[in-house]
């Protein structure tokens, strides 16, 4: 995650996802795993799912911006992933979703691997939705292994919520990147100050076999599974028995019956 210069602005076509409020974003995941049996929406399913356009037109461009590929597929959790960052509450609550969201299990805990994939499709999805640029693989893969080290765990073991809390509330980078989406200073209520923030140079991480090296801490008044993590990109997907080029009839069934 970059540093933050100024408040992130969506893409033109996306204006409508800028109202929704976190519990919002809940419910609307919530939604997405009840009806929708594959990772992957079709124009109609997201439609129906976002709710937000008013007419099959404003829906069609909006779908058609995030298909970057001319598949007819985006992936459901890199989309809720990034509307879950931008949408409007405090930003302890909507890191919190986000871990819900990529917690595949549903045990309040995460793999390694999944952790890696909650980052990279995040990321991926906010690309997409605010035009910001997404670290290469071996980024991210240095900040998941940093999330296990602020949590003193070994890769083979799973972190909680809390886990999660205590890498990205401190995380100097993460915090600076998070700056774009702050939309009031009650979003930050409750999280630490950047005197406690701690510096990480992850291209450092990165390039060190061990990946555990160059953490420190900023000085005073200083200001960042199911799914295979190939698959983090919605062109990787497939929907069983149908070619990802087949633009028929939609596999996930209308959220409205």
């Amino acid at each position: 995650m970059g540093i933050a210069e100024s408040r992130a602005e969506v893409i033109k076509g996306f204006e409508e996802f800028t109202n929704f409020e976190t519990p919002q974003i809940a419910a609307m995941f919530q939604q997405y795993e009840d009806v929708c049996p594959t990772p992957a929406l079709w124009e109609r399913a997201f439609g129906e799912l976002m709710g937000c356009f008013n007419t099959p037109e404003e829906c069609a461009k909006a779908f058609n911006l995030l298909d970057t590929d001319g598949n007819g597929l985006i992936d459901g959790r890199e989309l809720l992933g990034a509307l879950t960052l931008i949408s409007r509450g405090r930003l302890s609550d909507r890191m919190d979703l986000l871990f819900h969201i990529f917690d595949l299990n549903k045990e309040q805990e995460m793999a390694f691997d999944e952790v890696f994939l909650m980052l990279r499709m995040t990321m991926s999805g906010l690309r997409r939705l605010v035009g910001i640029a997404s670290p290469p693989a071996k980024i991210v893969a240095a900040m998941t292994r940093q999330i296990y080290k602020n949590a003193q765990k070994h890769r083979d073991h799973r972190i909680s919520p809390d886990d999660w809390f205590g890498w990205w509330s401190r995380d100097a980078s993460c915090r600076n990147a998070l700056k774009m989406f702050v939309w009031s200073p009650e979003d930050q209520r409750g999280l630490p100050p950047s005197e406690q923030f701690i510096m990480v140079d992850y291209a450092k991480v990165a390039a060190d076999p061990d990946g555990f090296l160059h953490t420190n801490k900023l000085p005073s008044g200083g200001g960042a599974a199911k799914h295979s993590v190939d698959g983090a990109r919605s062109s990787n997907l497939q929907v069983p028995g149908m070619p990802l080029s087949s633009r028929g009839a939609s596999p996930v069934p209308s959220l409205g019956r």
